[in-house]
């Protein structure tokens, strides 16, 4: 068994207990504590020594929330939806969510590569949301450009947000994994970000990419 402490945050008593179960079964997760609502997850002392935190954009004060649980430092912050509205995608990531989920078309597997990735932080959009954000920004008038990426920032940013690893993105562009590492510092630092997925979310706000 592993130690990793998952916190649910879902009024959708079926799916959170559905959710909890396929995570019991990951070798990773050493325990797993869900509640139905951002007022029971408040009180509830498991919530403090949780490193992910899954919460489903749909609770009531879901955003306040996760924009508390990021000052707070704790927890690294996954967020699940039916349905995701563009502006609610990048507000969410803007708060702190490290990882999206569509309910969907989630399944085990893709689920076990999303904690993966958050424990790591880098998980970010799912590619079809990635695109259509991309084509509302584009589309949409009056955005300024905050910041320039240079070509390589571009690409390392566009694949990571398509949910490359950095060891795939490496091999994709025939970079080193330590170069992918440096490019994606830099573009973090400056898109003052806190983490890749949050200069993500940057970048699509800004037009970047």
């Amino acid at each position: 068994m592993g130690n990793v402490a998952v916190f649910i945050v879902d009024p959708h008593s079926i799916f959170r207990l559905g959710l909890a179960t396929c995570l019991e079964k990951l070798p990773l997760v050493g325990r797993v504590t869900g509640v139905a609502s951002v007022d029971a997850a408040s009180r509830h002392a498991d919530l403090a020594t949780s490193d992910i935190v899954i919460v489903d954009a749909s609770a009531a004060d879901a955003l306040a929330f996760i924009r508390d649980l990021r000052g707070a430092g704790t927890a690294r912050l996954i967020v699940s939806a039916s349905s995701w509205p563009q502006k609610d995608i990048l507000a969410t990531m803007e708060a702190g969510a490290v990882c999206v989920l569509r309910k969907d078309t989630l399944t085990p597997e893709s689920l076990e590569a999303s904690v993966r990735a958050t424990l790591q932080g880098s998980g970010v959009l799912p590619s079809d949301l990635l695109s259509g954000l991309l084509v509302a920004v584009r589309a949409g008038d009056g955005q300024r450009r905050s910041a320039q990426l240079t070509n390589r920032e571009e690409q390392v940013l566009r694949l990571i947000a398509d949910g490359h690893a950095t060891r795939e993105v490496a091999a994709e562009l025939c970079y080193s994994e330590r170069t992918v590492k440096n490019v994606l510092h830099d573009v973090v630092t400056k898109l003052d970000a806190r983490t890749r997925s949050h200069a993500v979310a940057h970048a699509v706000r800004a037009g970047l990419i």
